[in-house]
């Protein structure tokens, strides 16, 4: 697969080095040459210095025939524009995809069909889904959520005492039943897809696929702790992000929601917005409106300011204060959230991983329902609609040999209400939800096997 990658910033660098680890040959046009010597320093790549709106430019880069373009420069305009250029002069072009930041550009509908783009992704639209997961589930980190086959995953450090310590998956089963899959385990820096006969080792960390009934219950066994509703939350800044978390939020949780804004013109936007949802004019870096405001008497803060230090600052100072849980938005910088895990915050969303992800989606094709990745993009977790052209229609499980490669960890029938974790006997049938799971190192088996008989 040949792959253009317009903007070798942040978002473009992360996305080329996941997409040259499966092989695939990619080539970046950015108009910076700092950032083009950058990415072809530190990744296996061509990197053009050009304008990503400039036709003779975009030929150059292999725009012409290429499988994918993706367009991730800092502008919207450039993004459109470039791939408006792409649709309309490269018919031979297999999709476009464009990050696009402003609401005013999707419209009440969210529409795709703008220039001809195969696809668009707002990454604080995306950013703002994880938020909404972490407030639905109560799960912090490495978690995902499946809705079309009610699965649910999430991973846990095996520490001393923990039930999978010194046990084999097999062993586990047998003192933890419940309707969950071990999906995958990093060791040492390392994620591979685990068998029966795996010895889980403490300091491991082990990642799971949970039937939603029962994953508050499992998640508790193996943390001692049980996600419970938020009955208050402290959303910070103003942002689009806030206006995306709090559009779909349920009513009853937005009236316990309070935004907290410095700029009294964008408290008396969101104000007239969301009347339901009490709105402070103040700066939550100051101690005094702390105190005030009682502000450390909630159950959870989220912090989506546009400043990534800010944000780490109060989610790190809200524990201290007494806040029960902490997220912060990491938006520029992904070198922080290293720091931020090690400051007591309970959850770092990334817009950079969440819009990477959201493009990865779209690029694996239209079967794939869902994907969400753990252990910082090794390990890779589908949700797949079987179709006529998968190769093993009307196999049982046990037929099957997927090499160590690859887990069916859950199952929806199609037209069926009940989902399932899938023995030997399984046959699988068209029209049938798969959870897949594989490490990011095995997807060209998994792309392979996904690809028409």
């Amino acid at each position: 697969m040949r792959v253009v990658i317009l903007g070798a910033g942040r978002r473009g660098l992360r996305l080329g080095q996941h997409l040259i680890e499966e092989r695939k040959s990619v080539v970046f046009l950015d108009s910076s040459s700092e950032r083009c010597s950058a990415a072809s320093s530190k990744l296996d790549c061509m990197a053009i210095c050009g304008s990503a709106t400039d036709i003779d430019m975009l030929r150059e880069a292999g725009c012409e025939g290429a499988e994918a373009v993706i367009a991730v420069t800092e502008s919207d305009e450039t993004n459109l524009v470039a791939c408006g250029i792409i649709s309309s002069s490269f018919r031979n072009v297999g999709m476009t995809i464009a990050a696009i930041r402003s609401i005013s550009y999707l419209g009440t509908g969210a529409s795709r069909d703008i220039l001809g783009i195969t696809h668009i992704v707002n990454p604080e639209q995306e950013a703002a889904a994880k938020i909404d997961g972490i407030i639905e589930t109560g799960l912090f980190r490495d978690f995902g959520y499946f809705p079309y086959a009610g699965f649910m995953m999430f991973s846990r450090k095996v520490d001393a005492g923990s039930v999978f310590g010194g046990r084999t998956i097999a062993e586990i089963r047998k003192v933890l039943p419940g309707r969950y899959v071990v999906i995958g385990v990093r060791r040492r820096g390392k994620t591979f897809t685990p068998s029966g006969d795996t010895m889980i080792h403490e300091g491991d960390e082990i990642a799971l696929v949970v039937d939603d009934d029962e994953s508050s219950e499992i998640y508790t066994r193996l943390s001692d702790i049980r996600p419970s509703p938020f009955k208050r939350i402290i959303l910070v800044g103003g942002t689009r992000i806030s206006r995306f978390a709090l559009t779909s939020m349920p009513d009853d949780l937005r009236h316990n929601t309070i935004l907290v804004e410095k700029e009294l013109a964008v408290c008396e936007r969101f104000a007239r917005d969301f009347p339901d949802v009490m709105v402070l004019n103040g700066s939550i870096s100051d101690e005094s409106f702390w105190e005030e405001e009682k502000l450390y008497q909630s159950d959870l803060l989220i912090s989506v300011t546009d400043n990534d230090e800010l944000n780490i600052i109060a989610a790190s100072y809200a524990k201290r204060m007494g806040t029960k849980r902490a997220v912060s938005l990491i938006k520029t910088n992904n070198s922080y959230i290293s720091l931020a895990e090690a400051m007591d915050i309970d959850g770092v969303v990334s817009t950079t991983y969440a819009t990477v992800d959201a493009i990865v989606r779209f690029l694996r094709g239209d079967r794939i329902q869902n994907l969400h990745t753990l252990f910082n993009g090794q390990l890779e977790v589908y949700e797949y609609e079987v179709t006529e052209g998968f190769r093993y229609i009307g196999k049982r499980l046990r037929e099957i040999d997927f090499k160590g490669k690859l887990t069916i960890a859950g199952v929806r029938r199609s037209g069926g209400k009940d989902n399932f974790i899938p023995d030997g006997n399984y046959m699988i049938l068209s029209g049938d939800t798969l959870i897949l799971a594989a490490t990011h190192a095995d997807y060209a088996y998994v792309e392979k096997l996904m690809t028409a008989r």
